[in-house]
């Protein structure tokens, strides 16, 4: 299948249908086995909490590794930082290791990372599940913005389905690692329902 440029697409399945691996695919994490993935621009990807970091850095030289993982330069990474550290709200933890981080502290630094490296496609598995709700509705108001201001691609993971109709414009069904149903997303969710 193809996603558009400026697209919301869900993935959605029982577990073990192929949902992650998928996304590991796309970021280049895995290489697929047989067909071909292309991907036309930068990747930010929220696959799993604290892919990326080092245990033992601080948030701060974490937000310079993960930042430069992602494709963003030291001048870049520094002109965000304070954004970046805004909107994960661990400024008062940003020298502590992120060993020491709850998993939704990591959840946090990692998306406010990924998001503001402002990428053409951002990539997300079920990992927005760790924050809390008002986090969680900070997240989905950043990815609108960065659909409507930059026009990014959004490949998205979920078992909320409302999530689902919320963000994307259309679903992906998998079962055992094939496509069973693409279409608007709504239909999508009702049919796997």
């Amino acid at each position: 299948f193809s996603v558009k440029k400026g697209e919301s697409i869900g993935l959605i399945g029982l577990n073990g249908s192929g949902k992650s691996s998928l996304l590991k695919l796309i970021n280049g994490i895995f290489l697929p086995d047989v067909g071909d993935i292309t991907v036309r621009g930068k990747t930010g990807a929220l696959i799993e909490a604290g892919v990326g970091f080092h245990p033992s850095l601080t948030g701060k030289e974490n937000i310079y590794l993960n930042g430069t993982i992602l494709g963003m330069n030291k001048n870049e990474i520094d002109e965000r930082f304070s954004d970046i550290v805004r909107f994960a709200e661990i400024r008062e933890f940003l020298d502590t290791p992120v060993k020491n981080y709850s998993s939704g502290m990591v959840v946090r630094l990692g998306f406010s990372i990924a998001v503001h490296s402002v990428p053409d496609i951002l990539l997300i598995d079920e990992i927005l599940a760790v924050g809390d709700l008002t986090f969680q509705k900070k997240c989905f108001e950043k990815i609108e913005s960065l659909r409507r201001d930059h026009n990014a691609t959004i490949v998205f993971v979920s078992h909320d389905m409302e999530n689902i109709r919320r963000i994307c414009d259309r679903c992906v069904l998998l079962d055992r690692g094939k496509v069973k149903v693409i279409d608007e997303a709504g239909r999508v969710v009702s049919a796997y329902l």
